[in-house]
């Protein structure tokens, strides 16, 4: 119990000062950035820190793998890793990171909802408001997504309100509407008559369309962006599962890859493994965030595959 105290409290120590580190950097670089723009400093400042945690959310990956870098670096410069080496096999070692690498992936996974959550902030800090007039609307379905941006809805007034929708396949424009003509009925939005392109074709619609939304929720909502996807629907999504099973093998295999017995001594540097982790987390990236539409899927399971590959191999040497 002991040795597992030992681990975690130099673990959330080196975490710390990860963060610690990433933070001033990202918020140098987004302080200088940010100076260019025409408002308050006191705002220049209160963008430049949602920026850096923004980008830190973005980031859990490389978090992690500074953290557990510091983490050896540490228990090598006090001989605490030939201790710990010697009374936990390599079972009790992955029971101690394994809470640590579900954490890491819950947040790589959702880093994307994490970020837009600060970017609907950082965009009402620019509109000088806390209530911005732009509504923006996300829709993940399985095989498309949907973005609809309301502006300037205000129950009172409508002349200056207008909406927009967009329907997303494969990363192209396949259905756009738009709407300068609306109308609230019930806390609903009415379109009286749109505009549409689709096929190619642009029409302009006569027909009424009522668009179901929490109007009066939304307007007093502080945020600009908001994902309105079916969190309950339960959706089998191969991506998600892939990419579950691709961090879980990837944190787990960077944890045995630094706790290898041929590291224990410091007469071995810890260059070898750094640049191997650093160079999965960069081929993970490029897999995971190109704009690759054919084979994407099957070369994020190849990359699962690999990972999965280097992880019983340090697992069954240990």
């Amino acid at each position: 119990m002991k040795i597992i105290k030992l681990l975690y409290t130099n673990y959330v120590l080196s975490l710390l000062i990860c963060i610690f580190l990433s933070f001033t950097v990202f918020f140098i670089f987004s302080l200088i950035s940010n100076l260019n723009e025409d408002i308050l400093f006191s705002k220049i400042l209160i963008l430049s820190l949602l920026n850096t945690i923004q980008i830190i959310t973005y980031v859990p990956a490389f978090v992690f793998l500074i953290s557990v870098i510091l983490l050896m670096i540490f228990l090598r410069s006090k001989n605490e890793i030939i201790i710990i080496k010697s009374y936990l096999n390599i079972k009790r070692l992955m029971l101690f990171f394994f809470p640590i690498v579900l954490i890491f992936t819950f947040l790589e996974i959702n880093k994307k909802d994490l970020s837009l959550y600060f970017e609907g902030h950082k965009i009402n800090i620019l509109n000088g408001s806390d209530i911005s007039g732009v509504k923006i609307l996300i829709d993940n379905k399985q095989n498309y997504k949907t973005y609809m941006v309301l502006n300037n809805i205000d129950p009172e007034d409508m002349e200056n309100a207008d909406f927009r929708l967009y329907t997303v396949l494969d990363k192209k424009i396949k259905v756009a509407k738009f709407s300068n003509n609306l109308s609230i009925l019930n806390n609903s939005l009415i379109l009286d008559n749109f505009t549409q392109f689709k096929n190619d074709l642009i029409q302009n619609i006569n027909n009424e369309k009522t668009i179901n939304l929490d109007l009066i929720k939304l307007i007093n909502s502080s945020n600009t962006v908001n994902d309105i996807s079916d969190k309950n629907y339960y959706e089998f999504n191969l991506k998600l599962l892939n990419l579950l099973i691709f961090f879980i093998l990837f944190f787990n295999y960077i944890f045995l890859n630094f706790f290898n017995s041929k590291y224990v001594s410091l007469k071995q540097n810890l260059v070898i493994p750094i640049i191997f982790s650093f160079s999965i987390l960069i081929y993970s990236f490029f897999v995971f965030n190109n704009s690759l539409n054919l084979y994407i899927q099957e070369f994020e399971i190849i990359a699962s595959v690999i990972v999965g590959m280097f992880f019983l191999k340090e697992f069954l040497n240990e």
